[in-house]
């Protein structure tokens, strides 16, 4: 049997990460626009589940259409681009997902306008092909969001 070879810094960066995404995080240590964008998440697969349309209820919370059609839109770019079906706990759990987490990652990014950040938060795991589009429906969703 060889030797086990040493790590290279991106082997290293991986396997941090993949760490990191195994410990859970709670989403009660996430900004208010990134918790809303997990939450928003959680109430689309509830609403997909039940066959019904996420919408109005997501403008009834945000006060807001054009809020409402920009989350569901970022929800449905997701579901395009992720490279397996998006897994999110229920709207009551604290415990955020391995998805989840990189979502809020996303959003963070997107907020500070970050665009090394937000590639970073996916790379190796979406296609850079899918990148900008994410990316985009990202940015959208965060900018309507309304703040407190």
């Amino acid at each position: 049997m060889p030797a086990p070879q040493p790590l290279g810094e991106s082997s290293t960066r991986f396997a941090a990460l993949i760490e990191s995404l195994s410990r859970p995080q709670d989403v009660r240590g996430l900004s208010l626009k990134s918790l809303h964008v997990t939450m928003a998440m959680r109430l689309c697969a509830l609403f997909d589940a039940a066959g019904r349309d996420p919408v109005p209820d997501l403008a009834q919370r945000y006060r807001s259409v054009e809020a409402a059609c920009a989350i569901h839109g970022l929800v449905q770019t997701v579901k395009q681009v992720w490279p397996e079906p998006f897994m999110v706990n229920r709207p009551c759990c604290l415990a955020m997902t391995p998805d989840e987490v990189t979502l809020a990652a996303l959003a963070r990014a997107a907020l500070s306008a970050n665009r090394k950040a937000f590639a970073d938060a996916i790379t190796g795991f979406v296609r850079a092909d899918r990148h900008d589009a994410l990316y985009n429906a990202t940015i959208h969703a965060v900018a309507l969001i309304p703040s407190p």
